[in-house]
């Protein structure tokens, strides 16, 4: 009998239930099996745990008593006390636990006898411990000890017993839980063969209706796809006969393009449209017609511009979706939205573009709606390039109409111009004869020109010869000026050491009068190095080689550091100095102070010089309009009238001869004439013989720098500057203060520069533009920026070179150097700048430049804290000298050491600067509180005086102060050269040695034991700096020239530091440097150069040959020992 589908899967589905229920009841017995033997597994846990505690409560009883019964103090009972309770009712619920077993209940009653064995014994025993022997307590000891060995025998039967009873049941839980497994297993094992067997029946079955099914639908498709087929050439065949009946009768190209692109908007059912046709004149789309296009739509595109100008070119329909939703709103009065599809439809005819229709869709485009689309494009483009053909008919007709009416009136202005021709042709014939006769008079005018032409280029030539001559002049007297600056600095160099050393007459061998004459030897030594450097500096004024260093400078100061040089001077002499200000005079003037002082000084040296005893000298300040006025007047022997012209000449005095009264080069007044004009002002005199003098110097209160510049040009033979554009930026380069922090932009693009300026002045700092490289380079040497923002691709010099010529020239190598280029970087340049940023920029890239740069440049300040509140603490050109020095430091000021106390322990600071006024023992405890303030840093303390002190006060102060200043003229010079010593010399010095102050002290003994090699070839320099050296504990070596101190340091690697001579026979001093540099045992070896040459570039030179720094002859002994022990540090 056969069974149908439905009771074979009834049957299936009852065996599968039974089998369920079945496995199910099997499972839960052996689950409750497994549950018993877990239950005995725990009981035996709990007997194990609480014959554990029955055992630690006995084992803590007994080390109670052992406690008590070893000191005899009651405290260690209380362990015993707390436990006794507990030890009863703990033995209670272990017989309760082990009920079950009566081999264990027996073990546990014996264990409770035991137990109450031990606690008698020990209430019998333990009250007369103190009474007994140590033999008796000993044997006690034992008594107990034998005890607690029962007890513990007795805890161990137990826990062998439990533990054996836990391996039985452990053992019948695991083979319990394997027979559930098993059953588990079987069980459903044969669930799965019911079931595969009842899917396999199904799935046959319903395979094969699936089939028939199938067979069905296919059919059926078949016969929607040719009814669609139907509609969609109906659909077709009706938009074309739509089209084409909408285009016939027109002719104009505008409303052919409306009416076309209506209709397909609307029978296409599309959102928006628009037309372009080409204009093939221009190259270009024109908007035709649009429907529901923006406002903002372009009337024209240029081939190849955009996405039509792309389908222009390739003449094949583009389709874009997923167009950005910013791409493009449709709106109508109830909002707008945003299409999906975008169709781009070229119209061709014979493959030439007649225009380009541009659809918008909301939803996807059909394919049928693209074969109307393509089947359309081509009626479209013959409707249109007809409408084309008749509207360029109509324009050929009207330049034809045009054209002949241009021609008619051209013919009407030929007959004039002929008529006019006529009457010209009579005029040029008379004008022929005239200018026969002029012709012949030119000949002879130009005969008498080659004549003046002839000896103009003689003259040329002989003003050439001269020129060069002059130049040859000018540089045999430089040349001149130098070797004599060296030949006599070289000789002045021995001289001033040794008369120096005499004068201080160390080992005390020298009569007083022998200490004088080495003092007058020193004194006119100097004397005679002050000539050599006033010839050089008129000669660097003549030259054009003086920069100015225009700052804020205070009248008072001024005044205060004449005066302090100068009363003394007057009381020598016994004349009354009088000094006067004006009320109208400004505290603070914008000029160069050395120079004005330099000024200043002449006048009064030459005042108190003239002046007799019992005369007078007077400085009076005052303003004349908008300038100064210092006047400078004597009661003196007066000037003639005809020597007052002569005494401003250079070598020139009033008493010029050979037996005048007086000394002095003739050099002074020549320098002053010549720096004021420099300053912008004049120098006036007014004297009479035998009625004293009245010098004036006449400048502004705020020198105008480039016009400063254009007049130094203009009245000193100066050398040409370099030339910068030919159009000078809009920048900040004529409003610039020492305060300013000025950024250097290198740009070429004018418009990007101009921006990176506007948002630079909005961050607070000062701006100079370049649009070239050697522009850039030019003005970054002139005015020394905090930062450069540096584009890479720049004309005249490219910006790696800019960038290399920056690190590499010492006054700019630390500058800030920001590059914002849209060229890619190379490692190399990335590791030489302090930022990047690509362009194209936008605002917050602009931003986050110049906040990069602040940042940058507030961390490289330095803090220095400024302990004042006498002189020092009002005297502001402190920071302004700071700033002209490019410091980049921070001052704090407070007033006493007890302020100091907050500012040190709320942040650290790199130097300390305290005045310690007059009074020595409050200065001396001041000092030495600040010192315990900074103890542990390495933070070094600068003392400034305004008095006198002895030997013994100064080293006392040493003991805490890393130097000491002295008030004077140049206080303030010296207070800051030992400030950047500190700051910028002596901060790479490893830290281990400059901890404390007394490690600064050491530096006083650091020569002690040194090797120097001494490279010189004149013995009596040899001589003196040796001398000098080796009273200081120095080992000397000396080398004549180049190639002996090659070979010296090869004998004597272990040579600490070199002093090289420049000039000398063979391997000069430069040679030598690069030579040593070479050898890379002395690359990081010291070398000072010693040389007479003063100019500036020569100390550039000797740096480049590998110097570490630079000291002029005559050598001041003081100054070379204080360099030698800061390289040696």
């Amino acid at each position: 009998m056969k069974i149908s589908l439905v009771n074979r899967l009834y049957i299936g589905f009852a065996l599968v239930v039974i089998l369920v229920v079945l496995g199910g009841y099997l499972t839960l017995r052996s689950f409750q099996q497994q549950k018993a033997e877990s239950r005995w597994v725990q009981h035996t846990y709990k007997v194990l745990n609480q014959l554990e505690r029955v055992n630690r409560l006995v084992l803590d009883m007994a080390a109670a008593r052992r406690g008590f019964r070893g000191t005899f103090e009651r405290r260690f009972l209380q362990p015993y006390e707390v436990d006794l309770p507990k030890i009863g009712p703990a033995i209670t619920v272990l017989r309760t636990l082990v009920s079950d077993n009566a081999h264990e209940e027996r073990l546990v009653d014996t264990l409770e006898n035991n137990i109450n064995e031990v606690l008698s014994f020990w209430n019998t025993n333990d009250h007369r411990i103190w009474k007994q022997t140590f033999e008796e307590n000993a044997h006690i000891t034992d008594q107990e000890v034998g005890l607690l060995n029962d007890i513990r025998s007795i805890i161990i039967v137990i826990r062998n017993e439990e533990q054996r009873l836990l391996i039985a049941r452990e053992a019948e839980n695991e083979s319990s839980a394997a027979r559930s497994k098993s059953i588990l297993i079987w069980n459903n094992i044969f669930i799965l063969a019911v079931g595969f067997v009842l899917i396999i029946i199904t799935y046959r079955e319903f395979k094969r209706r699936l089939l028939v099914q199938q067979s069905l639908n296919h059919k059926l498709d078949e016969v929607v796809e040719l009814n669609n087929q139907a509609n969609q050439r109906n659909w077709k065949l009706v938009g074309l006969d739509q089209l084409n009946s909408s285009l016939q009768g027109i002719i104009d190209v505008k409303q052919l393009a409306e009416k076309c692109l209506r209709e397909l908007v609307t029978y296409g059912q599309f959102a928006a449209g628009a037309f372009y046709t080409l204009d093939e004149k221009n190259h270009q789309l024109r908007l035709a017609a649009a429907v529901a296009m923006p406002a903002n739509t372009p009337t024209s595109l240029a081939i190849g511009e955009g996405l039509l100008g792309q389908t222009a070119l390739e003449k094949e329909i583009r389709i874009y979706s997923d167009l950005p939703e910013d791409y493009w709103k449709i709106k109508s009065a109830a909002g707008y939205g945003n299409p999906k599809q975008l169709l781009l439809i070229p119209l061709r005819m014979d493959s030439e573009l007649t225009g380009i229709i541009e659809l918008a869709s909301f939803k996807e485009v059909a394919t049928v709606q693209l074969e109307l689309l393509q089947t359309q494009s081509s009626d479209i483009a013959v409707a249109l390039n007809a409408a084309m053909s008749r509207e360029k008919v109509l324009e050929l007709l009207q330049q034809v109409q045009e054209q002949r009416e241009v021609l008619l009136n051209q013919q009407e202005e030929l007959r004039q111009s002929n008529d006019e021709l006529s009457r010209q042709s009579e005029v040029l014939q008379a004008s022929e004869e005239e200018l026969r006769v002029q012709e012949e008079e030119l000949r002879q005018v130009n005969a008498e020109m080659l004549v003046k032409n002839k000896a103009l280029e003689m003259a040329r030539e002989a003003l050439s010869v001269k020129a060069a001559e002059l130049e040859a002049s000018s540089r045999y007297k430089s040349d001149f000026l130098a070797n004599m600056s060296h030949e006599l600095r070289t000789p002045l160099n021995s001289v001033l050491i040794l008369a120096k050393m005499l004068e201080e007459n160390k080992d005390q061998n020298l009569t007083r009068r022998q200490i004088e004459y080495a003092g007058i030897i020193h004194k006119s030594g100097s004397d005679l190095l002050r000539l050599i450097n006033d010839i050089l500096d008129l000669s660097k004024i003549e030259a054009g080689k003086v920069d100015l260093h225009i700052e804020n400078a205070s009248v008072a100061s001024i005044q205060q550091d004449v005066y302090d040089l100068f009363h003394i001077v007057a009381q020598q002499k016994n004349i009354r100095f009088i000094e006067k200000i004006g009320l109208d005079v400004p505290a603070f003037i914008h000029t160069d102070r050395q120079r004005l002082e330099q000024v200043i000084r002449n006048l009064l040296s030459n005042a108190f010089k003239f002046t007799p005893e019992k005369g007078t000298v007077s400085i009076i300040w005052e303003m004349e309009g908008d300038q100064i006025r210092v006047t400078v007047a004597d009661s003196g022997l007066g000037i003639p009238e005809d020597k007052q012209q002569l005494i401003f000449e250079a070598f020139q005095q009033a008493d010029g001869s050979t037996s005048r009264r007086f000394g002095g080069t003739g050099l002074g007044l020549s320098i002053s004439r010549q720096i004021m004009l420099l300053l912008q002002g004049q120098i006036l005199l007014d004297s009479s013989s035998d009625e004293g003098s009245s010098f004036s110097i006449i400048f502004p209160a705020n020198i105008d720098t480039s016009v400063a510049a254009r007049k130094a040009l203009r009245n000193i033979n100066a050398i040409t500057a370099p030339v910068l554009s030919p159009v000078t930026p809009e920048d900040d380069r004529g409003n610039i203060s020492g305060k300013d922090k000025l950024i250097l932009i290198i740009e070429d693009e004018t418009w990007f520069a101009d921006t990176l300026r506007d948002v630079a002045r909005r961050k607070g700092f000062k701006t100079i533009l370049a649009h070239n490289g050697q522009d850039g380079l030019t003005l970054a040497r002139q005015y020394k920026p905090v930062a450069i923002i540096l584009d890479m691709n720049l004309p005249v010099i490219d910006g790696e070179s800019i960038l290399k010529i920056i690190r590499s020239t010492d006054e700019l190598k630390e500058t800030l150097v920001h590059v914002v280029s849209a060229a890619e970087i190379s490692a190399n340049t990335a590791s030489n700048i302090n930022g990047y940023t690509q362009k194209p920029l936008q605002q917050p890239d602009l931003d986050q430049i110049f906040l990069d740069i602040g940042q940058q440049l507030h961390s490289r300040l330095k803090k220095v804290l400024l302990i004042a509140a006498g002189p020092l603490a009002q005297d502001p050109e402190i920071r302004f000298k700071t700033e002209q020095r490019n410091m980049e430091t921070w001052y704090d000021q407070v007033a006493s050491i007890a302020d100091a106390k907050e500012y040190l322990a709320a942040s650290n600071y790199d130097g300390v600067i305290i005045e310690l006024g007059h009074d020595m023992e409050l200065a001396m405890g001041n000092l030495q509180q600040l010192a315990t303030l900074t103890a542990g840093s390495s933070t070094p303390i600068i003392a400034y005086l305004d008095k006198d002190i002895s030997m013994a006060e100064e080293a006392q102060l040493k003991k805490y102060a890393a130097a000491i200043v002295r008030s004077s003229a140049l206080a303030t010079d010296r207070l800051l050269d030992e400030l950047e010593l500190f700051l910028y010399k002596l901060e790479k010095v490893e830290p281990g040695k400059l901890e404390t102050m007394k490690d600064i002290q050491d530096m006083e003994n650091i020569l002690e034991g040194k090797i120097i090699l001494l490279v010189d070839d004149d013995m009596r320099n040899v001589f003196s700096i040796s001398a000098l050296l080796e009273s200081h504990g120095v080992n000397v070596l000396a080398a004549a020239d180049g190639q002996e101190a090659l070979d010296m340091l090869d004998e004597h690697p272990d040579t600490n530091l070199v002093l090289m001579d420049i000039m000398m026979p063979g391997m000069n001093g430069y040679d030598a440097m690069i030579n040593i540099r070479k050898d890379k045992r002395f690359s990081q070896l010291p070398i000072i150069a010693l040389t007479a040459k003063a100019m500036a570039e020569d100390r550039q030179r000797t740096i480049e040959a590998g110097a570490s720094d630079y000291i002029t002859k005559p050598v001041d002994g003081i100054k070379l020992l204080s360099l030698i022990r800061v390289w040696l540090s």
